[in-house]
Formats: C-alpha cells, structure tokens, sequence
C-alpha cells in the first residue's frame, strides 16, 4: 500500500494544528446558533448553524491539506464534529417541519451511524484520513469520498428538504440510497481483511 503524501507536512500524530482549532471553533459556533433556534423557535438561526458547520467543515478540509497540516485527531474530531453539527440542525429541522419525519430519520440514520462507521474505518489502515482512501479502495473513495461524494452524502438530503419539502420521497430515496451504498462500502473493505 502506498504511503501517504500528507507525511511530508506536519507529523500525523500531532495534536495541535490550525484546522484543528478551525474545526473546534465551527463546532462551538454552530452549537449556539443550533442551541439558540431550539430556545427561540428560529428556523433562521438554525439555518446560520448548517451554514457555519458547510462552510467552516470545507474551510478546515481545505486548509489542512494546504498547508499540509492534516492529523489524525483532525480527521477524528472532524467526523464527530460534522455529525453533532448535521443532528443537532436536524432535530431543530424536524421540529419545525415534523411532517418531513421519515426523510430526516432515514438521513440520520445514514449520516451518523452507517457513514460514521465507514468514514472511521480509515483508522484502520496506513491513512491520515477518508480523504485517503483511494490508496485503500478505489471505489470507497469514488462514492463515500471524493469531493462529488462528500458534497451528495452531506448536502443534498438538505438542500431538498429546505428547497423542495413537498418533494419529500425525493429526499427518502437518496437518503436510501445512501444508506445501501455505504453498506456496500463496508463489504468492500471487509473483503480486503
């Protein structure tokens, strides 16, 4: 197996860094807009909350690789971080639109357990990160993490329940499909053992 390129930045063991700290910050920073939506009853507020978790999750990602920073804390608190975030705008969401119940559970379902499960599977071999799996699986990288991948696993569920809510069976299906293809994700890596 190829070694990892990210090995000529900072040392992958490390705990501090930049992103790191980006990452805790988009963190604590959604949370109170998150928290604030619940105690105000504010869709607006919940909606800066996604806003600040898509963009300081994209900003984190993007600086880390560019200033070859990444750890493996960093992908670690990076994958919990990005599910407290999405279950915390969800609750909110489901609480302002309860008729859109199905689509948002089988989401979550998807996001923070079956996708959880895979996205931490990197600790399992010589990978800083997801970001990485292409030198472990092709295909797992293709669909759960490359960018397209990662922008339809973390995005587009959202954007058509905010965008198009009367569509819901729309949201149903993809948030399926996800579930099936990560699945299948993990058969793959477990036919590598």
């Amino acid at each position: 197996m190829k070694s990892n390129k990210a090995k000529e930045g900072l040392d992958p063991r490390s705990f501090t860094s930049l992103p790191n700290l980006i990452t805790l910050f988009r963190l604590s920073a959604s949370l109170t807009f998150f928290t604030l939506a619940a105690l105000k009853s504010s869709p607006d507020l919940n909606f800066i909350g996604l806003g600040l978790h898509w963009a300081g999750d994209v900003m984190d990602g993007f600086l880390a690789r560019k200033t070859k920073q990444e750890t493996i804390l960093g992908a670690e608190i990076d994958i919990i971080a990005d599910r407290i975030e999405s279950i915390f705008f969800y609750l909110n969401f489901l609480n302002f639109n309860p008729h859109l119940f199905l689509p948002i559970i089988i989401y979550l379902i998807d996001f923070a357990f079956v996708d959880f499960y895979l996205s931490y599977q990197f600790i399992k071999y010589p990978i800083i990160s997801p970001n990485y799996f292409y030198l472990v699986d092709q295909r797992v990288y293709r669909y759960n993490f490359s960018p397209l991948a990662k922008f339809c696993n973390s995005t587009v569920v959202a954007l058509l329940l905010i965008f198009v809510p009367q569509w819901s069976i729309l949201a149903v299906l993809f948030a399926s499909g996800l579930i099936i293809l990560k699945l299948r994700s993990i058969f793959w890596l477990r036919e590598k053992t």
